[in-house]
């Protein structure tokens, strides 16, 4: 059967040409008017000053919406970043400052542009490979593509409206009537021929277009310009994390596991936690380590009342207000003709330094000896983080005056002596160790008065968890990399192997 037209249609044209004809009329009708009245040059100054004088408002309207660049580059990227990351953040903000808008225009110029930003994270992050564009898993492609398309139905769901209303198949149709603005635009080229009847109005007419198509293409440039600059910040962002290895675990994974050195720590208590804070205690012999463990000995789980002069590294479950779940490592005594391979060993598997320096003794040299190999070791490990660092200064009731103990003393006062003594203290040591001043506490934590200034040592714990919490990622991470390696590996054997017998089990049942 053929389509049956609606017998209501030629009615509806009738009206549509009758309402229309009557407004159409103006146009040469009130031309001719002023022609003969003599008001068509009146007419046609009028309108190119109105024409002007809206570009100039609209000009100014327009500017200062526009954001200065400097906003646009100050994202400060991922805070669980490695240096070498953040090193390739870094050359991803300096490629998207100089990108041109032209970049993507087109589909090819947009695949380069992300093939480009793409190399520029990989040559960072893999300088030691020849190729090293290919340097990912299948799993972590996936990963990208899963991520990349949460973000894009993120992005349609809040940008566009009725995204959630309009089928595929609406698509399709919009797709295929796309030929209809080239019909529009040949429609409009060819009023524009029509209108030059009327010559002042299709003048100022033209004029005003051109005013309006500049405004247009000034503010498509800045918002293409704003797009591809955005473009290669979030491609860069999503190659971080590829080349990076950061895709590589899962959260869920990354939450539940636990280290080497943890495990053997929780198999001496009965806890089951997730991965803790590790805070390492470490110094010379006699600088009141253990004293310092002591000390917090009201938020500290341990197997004796009292914790003895340490021969070996021990670990004691810590809680406190505004602190996670952690354990603090007590260590012998640094003693640099054993070398620094136990203290870097244990720093390796912590999360924050507490050193114990003590205020009463001169001879510095193996603080700094231990410290120097910590700060060199970390800064080998460029997919690490290297642990805040906290320098506890012990005994300083042992400085001049030397029968004074009298606390407590205000640091910034010059009044007593004793207080200028501590602060010079932690001065020279500043100067000596490396340590901001504002990283040093001094304390007293000998058993023969009441400790001093511990609730210090914690404020200042509580107020580096942030980078702690940075640390205890990556070193998560690391060691999932490199422990779990085999086991997958072995695994995902035993998978293969058992998809291989099924297979020929049942082909020999088919057979």
């Amino acid at each position: 059967m053929g389509h049956k037209q609606n017998p209501d249609y030629p009615r509806l044209v009738l009206l549509i040409i009758a309402l229309l004809l009557p407004t159409a009329s103006l146009i040469p009708l009130g031309s001719l008017w002023l022609w003969e009245h003599g008001y068509v040059f009146y007419w046609a100054i009028g309108t190119c000053i109105v024409v002007a004088a809206s570009f100039q408002l609209q000009k100014r309207l327009i500017t200062p919406v526009r954001p200065p660049p400097a906003q646009e580059v100050s994202d400060p990227g991922n805070a669980d970043w490695t240096a070498g990351q953040e090193q390739a953040w870094d050359d991803v903000k300096r490629l998207a400052a100089g990108v041109e808008a032209e970049r993507i225009t087109s589909r090819d110029a947009a695949l380069n542009l992300a093939l480009e930003t793409i190399e520029v994270v990989a040559r960072r992050l893999h300088p030691e490979r020849g190729e090293p564009l290919l340097q990912f898993t299948v799993p972590e492609a996936l990963a990208v593509v899963e991520r990349a398309s949460a973000n894009l139905r993120n992005f349609l769901a809040e940008s566009f409206p009725l995204s959630d209303r309009i089928t595929v198949a609406q698509l399709m149709w919009l797709y295929r009537w796309r030929g209809a603005l080239e019909m529009v635009e040949r429609g409009y080229d060819l009023w524009r021929v029509v209108r030059l009847l009327n010559p002042m109005a299709a003048a100022t007419q033209e004029l005003r277009e051109r005013f309006t198509r500049q405004l247009y293409d000034m503010g498509r440039a800045h918002l293409a310009g704003r797009l591809a600059r955005a473009f290669v910040r979030e491609v860069g962002r999503a190659a971080i994390d590829l080349y990076g290895g950061s895709l590589r675990v899962t959260s869920q994974r990354l939450r539940a596991h636990t280290t080497a050195a943890t495990r053997r720590d929780l198999a001496l208590s009965a806890t089951t936690d997730a991965e803790p804070v590790r805070i390492l205690v470490a110094g010379q012999t006699g600088a009141g380590k253990s004293s310092l463990v002591n000390a917090l000995a009201n938020d500290v789980e341990a197997a004796v009342d009292a914790l003895p002069a340490t021969a070996r590294f021990t670990a004691y479950r810590l809680t406190h207000d505004g602190l996670p779940a952690a354990w603090i490592i007590d260590s012998p005594g640094v003693n640099e003709l054993e070398g620094f391979d136990a203290l870097i060993q244990a720093a390796d598997t912590s999360d924050m330094v507490l050193w114990v320096c003590s205020a009463a003794r001169a001879a510095r040299a193996i603080d700094a000896g231990g410290l120097e190999a910590i700060r060199r070791h970390f800064a080998a490990e460029t997919h690490r983080y290297r642990p805040p660092m906290i320098l506890v200064l012990t005994h300083i009731d042992a400085l001049r005056p030397f029968n004074e103990w009298e606390p407590p003393y205000d640091l910034a006062s010059t009044t007593r002596v004793k207080s200028r003594s501590i602060r010079a203290a932690m001065e020279a040591v500043s100067t000596e160790l490396g340590f901001p001043v504002d990283h040093i506490v001094p304390v007293r934590v000998d058993i023969a008065v009441a400790p001093y200034n511990v609730d210090a040592v914690w404020a200042k714990i509580i107020e580096l968890t942030p980078e702690t919490q940075r640390a205890r990622l990556l070193r998560v991470l690391a060691d999932i990399r490199s422990a779990s390696a085999w086991d997958a590996l072995w695994s995902q054997a035993a998978s293969a192997g058992r998809v291989i017998k099924g297979a020929l089990l049942s082909r020999n049942t088919t057979q």
